[in-house]
């Protein structure tokens, strides 16, 4: 049993890992998830289920770990990070942002700068 938990994890850092390379740029699809990893959406689909995991669930967590870096780490415009994350107006990504921190992604900002 061990051994399929370990790769189970495995399988799921796997995912996010591709997940976070898509997100980058911009665009994450089920699809091009599945064959950057040499399977079908359906296949992937399923392990991700087997372990109670759902894959927009992992694609919300890397926007937000990415948006998160890119207001801490830059000076990029909210509407550039938004855009090089997959959102197509920076309202929805400002409305996504609060959901995920609790604060705007201009307060997240202030916040972070010393």
């Amino acid at each position: 049993m061990a051994h399929y938990q370990k790769a189970s994890r495995a399988i799921v850092g796997k995912v996010r890992s591709v997940i976070d390379g898509l997100a980058l740029h911009g665009t994450v699809t089920l699809a091009k998830t599945a064959q950057q990893l040499e399977t079908s959406p359906r296949t992937l689909q399923r392990r991700l289920n087997q372990q109670g995991i759902c894959f927009w669930a992992l694609v919300e967590q890397s926007r937000y770990k990415i948006a998160a870096a890119l207001l801490r780490d830059t000076d990029l415009k909210v509407q550039k990070i938004a855009t090089s994350i997959g959102y197509r107006t920076p309202s929805a990504f400002s409305r996504a942002f609060t959901r995920w921190a609790g604060r705007s992604p201009t307060e997240y900002r202030n916040s972070t700068k010393v």
